[in-house]
C-alpha cells in the first residue's frame, strides 16, 4: 500500500497525482488571478479581460508544474527537504518564465495568440517577479506543514506507546494465581502458561512495531484465551471463526486481545453458569470486520459499558492514528448480549 503523500510526515512535497490536491491548486490559482485582475483594472478598467487572462496564464503554470512533480513524486521525495525547496523553486520560476515565452513570443508569432500591448522585458520581469514572491510564500507555507505533521506524528506516537504499554493488573493477577495452584497438580500445564503469559507482556512492551500481521495477534489471543479457559474451566466456551481474514493483514498489536479480555472479564466471568466467547472475522470490499459478542445479563449491562470504556477508547485512538478515517470501533448491547466490532482496512504494508 503506497504511502499517503499528503499525511505522511516523511515526505515533504504534496502528492500532486491526487485530484483533491489538483482542485486546491486550481482554487488557489483562481484567487490568485483575481488579485492580479483586481489590481490591472484599477488602471484599466478591464476587469473580466485581465482576469481570463490571468486565469489562463497561471493555471498553464501550475497544472506544468504539479504535472513535473507527479510524474518525479517519488524521485523527488528522497531528498531532503531543502532540496526538494531548491528544485520546486527553480522548477515553479522555470515554468513560469517558459510559458511567459510560449504566450507573449512564440504562439503571436503563429498567430495562436494576441501579441502582448507591454514590452517582453517588463512582461518577463513582472511574471517572474510574481512568480518568486509567490513560490517563496508557497515552499514557506509547506516547510511550516512539515514540520507540523513531524511534531503532530511525534505527539501521536508518543500517545499509542503509553495506551499500548497498558495492561490490567487483574488479569497479571489471575493469571499468577491460576500458574500459582498449578505448579503441584499440574507442573507442565503450569510452564505452557507461563510461557503464554511472557509472550503476551512481551508483545506489550515492543512498543516499536506500530503494526503487526493479523496471524500473529491472533496467536497472542489464542494464549491468553488459554490461560483464560484454564482458569475459568467449563465455564468460559469460545467459538472463533476468522478463516476470512488473510494471516498478513496488519493491525495494531494487542488491538484485539483487550476486547476479548473485556469480554472475559465483564460478561463471562461475573456469570455463575459462564457462558460463549465468539469472535467471528469477515472481509468485504478490501475492509476486514471482526465481531467480539458475549453474553450479559441486565445488572452487569451499565458494569460493562463503564469497565469498557477506557480500553475501547485506547484502541480507537490507536486504530484512527495507524488507519485515519478508515477505522471503526462500535459497541452495542441487546437481548443479553454485548457485541464490540471493530472495522480496519486491509492492508500488507506499513511505512
Amino acid at each position: 500500500m503506497e504511502k499517503d503523500y499528503l499525511t505522511d510526515p516523511s515526505y515533504f512535497l504534496p502528492d500532486m497525482c491526487r485530484a483533491k490536491n489538483v482542485l486546491y491548486l486550481t482554487l488557489i490559482a483562481q484567487l490568485l488571478a483575481i488579485i492580479l485582475a483586481l489590481n490591472t483594472s484599477f488602471f484599466s478598467g478591464d476587469f473580466w479581460s485581465a482576469l481570463s487572462l490571468n486565469a489562463l496564464f497561471i493555471l498553464w503554470v501550475g497544472f506544468t508544474c504539479a504535472s513535473i512533480f507527479c510524474v518525479f513524486k517519488r524521485r523527488i521525495n528522497r531528498y531532503s527537504p531543502s532540496h526538494i525547496c531548491t528544485l520546486m523553486f527553480i522548477t515553479i520560476n522555470l515554468t513560469t518564465f517558459f510559458i511567459t515565452w510560449v504566450s507573449s513570443s512564440l504562439l503571436p508569432q503563429l498567430d495562436l495568440f494576441m501579441a502582448p500591448s507591454q514590452s517582453h522585458m517588463n512582461i518577463y520581469i513582472r511574471n517572474v517577479g510574481i512568480s518568486i514572491i509567490f513560490s517563496l510564500i508557497l515552499l514557506r507555507f509547506l516547510y511550516i506543514q512539515f514540520q507540523w505533521r513531524k511534531q503532530s506524528k511525534a505527539e501521536a506516537d508518543a500517545q499509542i506507546d503509553a495506551l499500548q504499554a497498558r495492561i490490567r493488573p487483574h488479569f497479571l493477577f489471575n493469571s499468577l494465581n491460576t500458574i500459582a495452584s498449578l505448579t503441584r497438580l499440574n507442573p507442565t500445564l503450569a510452564e505452557t502458561l507461563t510461557e503464554d503469559l511472557s509472550e503476551l507482556f512481551r508483545a506489550n512492551i515492543q512498543t516499536s512495531k506500530r503494526l503487526v500481521p493479523f496471524k500473529q495477534e491472533l496467536t497472542l489471543v489464542q494464549q491468553y484465551l488459554h490461560i483464560e479457559q484454564t482458569r475459568l474451566g467449563k465455564r468460559l466456551s469460545i467459538e472463533t471463526d476468522v478463516t476470512a481474514i488473510p494471516d498478513n493483514a496488519l493491525i495494531p498489536p494487542l488491538s484485539l486481545q483487550p476486547i476479548i479480555e473485556n469480554a472475559v472479564y465483564h460478561g463471562i466471568e461475573p456469570s455463575e453458569k459462564g457462558g460463549t466467547l465468539n469472535i467471528i472475522g469477515k472481509m468485504d470490499k478490501n475492509m476486514i470486520t471482526l465481531l467480539v459478542s458475549n453474553p450479559i445479563n441486565d445488572s452487569q449491562a451499565a458494569n460493562t459499558r463503564t469497565g469498557n470504556n477506557m480500553a475501547i477508547n485506547n484502541i480507537r485512538l490507536r486504530m484512527a492514528q495507524c488507519f485515519p478515517d478508515q477505522s471503526k470501533l462500535l459497541v452495542s448491547s441487546s437481548d443479553g448480549e454485548f457485541q464490540t466490532q471493530l472495522k480496519f482496512p486491509y492492508q500488507t504494508s506499513f511505512s
